[in-house]
């Protein structure tokens, strides 16, 4: 009896031990949110990165003090000029849609993120133009920041010029 319960043991430990070095050194490499339509992300990235360019031009590297009366209120015009921009980029993106089901389902996903993130954008704006200046309160999903699961797609997809912005990140 004992030399089976030894055997069942050594068995088990054996399994978990080689599970674990598969876990670790062999696991497959594909993500879950990878497309299989490499042009249509080929295409995706080349909007992102011109849109990333009319970005650039609305930096505003001034101190919030040094900018004096109505500070507040002009950041607020520029972050909102700068989502109209990802705005546009994201409705870009998405007028063309990916081959295949599941790729459609993955990018739905990745355009509904980013309109959470830009109803984030519009509404701090709007605490910006009350007088208030907080940090840039970023909507959870599932406990993480939504910006996180923009960008795992955009990197899964080799988009990265379509992550989420990170102008106002503080």
């Amino acid at each position: 009896m004992r030399t089976a319960v030894r055997a069942l043991l050594i068995s088990v430990s054996l399994i978990i031990a080689a599970f674990w070095v598969w876990a670790l050194f062999f696991p497959p490499k594909e993500s879950v949110a990878k497309l299989e339509d490499s042009a249509w992300t080929a295409r995706a990235e080349q909007i992102c990165r011109d849109a990333n360019l009319a970005r650039v031009d609305l930096a505003d590297s001034r101190r919030i003090d040094d900018v004096g009366p109505g500070a507040l209120s002009e950041r607020a015009g520029l972050i909102d000029r700068a989502t109209d921009i990802v705005e546009l980029m994201v409705d870009d993106v998405i007028a063309v849609a990916p081959s295949g089901p599941n790729d459609v389902e993955l990018v739905s996903r990745w355009s509904d993120y980013y309109r959470i993130l830009i109803a984030d954008r519009r509404d701090y704006t709007e605490v910006l133009r009350a007088g208030d200046n907080p940090p840039f309160p970023e909507a959870m999903v599932d406990g993480a920041p939504v910006s996180e699961y923009i960008n795992d797609f955009t990197v899964a997809n080799r988009m990265k010029a379509c992550s989420s912005p990170a102008d106002l990140a503080s």
